[in-house]
């Protein structure tokens, strides 16, 4: 139901009051031999929405194939960036995020109903500021120094992206308050979160390991050639991935490859070591006779790795 629904509320639903006029649902369905054609089928024919007043007779659902297609979903880095802003709070219903936010905003002129309209003197001031939290936000996600975000100790270039293992970030439980570094490296990086990234769910859902530096420390350079050793027996139920991504975008990073990636569901003609494990390489040019298992980068372009892990092994929880 939209924000402030004072209507008639419809019975044998499951019923949520948004907080915002604008929503968005993320789905994921897994791949089947491989394959995404079982997920699509499944969101395709199962999954319906309509406004309640036409329940009677819905509309058909639209489905739109983004593959391929192109979209910028990065947020402005410049003075631009306070414009998007003030469209949201214009837009919401002023509850839509609480007091405190609401005056940051209105003490730098964004305030719902009236018209957003810097002097010289404050653009040049935002304009200075939105590069400094750009630039900060970046370091916090790819050069963190918090104690507890590394998966195995200050040396290894793992760390996870929920620092804290909190998905508010709240530390103890919020009697330390909010842990906004460890916010901002989330967003920064990633979109939604959601309970199910820190719970110790053995065989179910999905867990994440993050990498921007080799094992000297130094950033991933798409001119080099790497690589990365996953070992037998990995932890997962479903299946393991490794996806290279851009860190300028945040998203995948655009190669002659369909997708700069590699799992053990879809790629079935990766070739394992004779211990079990799997080696896969990074660069821009495949060593010879390892294409199978070559991931493509960029030169002139940084880029960092996710593994995940589908359906999480205790042992993986374990370390």
């Amino acid at each position: 139901l939209p924000p402030g629904y004072e209507g008639e509320v419809p019975e044998g639903y499951f019923v949520v009051e948004s907080k915002s006029y604008a929503n968005w649902l993320p789905l994921r369905g897994f791949l089947k031999d491989g394959k995404t054609d079982a997920a699509v089928k499944m969101w395709k024919d199962g999954l319906k929405i309509y406004p309640l007043a036409k329940a009677d007779n819905p509309p058909r659902l639209e489905v739109v194939n983004g593959t391929g297609k192109e979209m910028n979903t990065i947020h402005a880095n410049d003075f631009s960036f306070y414009s998007e802003i003030n469209d949201v709070i214009q837009r919401e219903p002023v509850e839509f995020i609480d007091p405190e936010t609401r005056g940051n905003l209105a003490s730098i002129g964004i305030e719902k109903g009236k018209k957003f309209a810097p002097d010289a003197r404050m653009k040049r001031l935002l304009t200075e500021a939105v590069a400094i939290a750009n630039a900060t936000a970046r370091t916090l996600a790819f050069r963190p120094r918090s104690e507890t975000i590394r998966y195995y100790g200050p040396k290894s270039a793992w760390f996870s992206a929920l620092d804290g293992s909190d998905y508010r970030w709240l530390i103890e439980d919020g009697k330390g308050g909010r842990n906004k570094d460890a916010r901002t490296l989330f967003f920064y990086i990633a979109t939604v979160n959601t309970p199910a990234m820190v719970l110790e769910m053995i065989g179910v859902g999905s867990q994440y390991a993050l990498a921007a530096t080799d094992d000297e420390g130094h950033y991933l350079d798409g001119a080099e050639n790497y690589k990365l050793t996953i070992p037998a027996d990995v932890p997962a139920k479903d299946f393991w991935s490794l996806v290279v991504y851009d860190p300028q975008t945040r998203s995948m990073l655009q190669t002659d490859q369909p997708y700069p990636s590699k799992n053990n569901e879809r790629n079935l003609d990766l070739k394992a070591n004779p211990d079990g494990s799997t080696t896969i390489w990074f660069g821009p040019k495949a060593p010879a006779g390892r294409e199978s298992n070559w991931i493509q980068t960029v030169p002139k372009k940084g880029w960092f790795v996710c593994l995940r892990l589908y359906g999480p092994l205790q042992s993986w929880f374990d370390k």
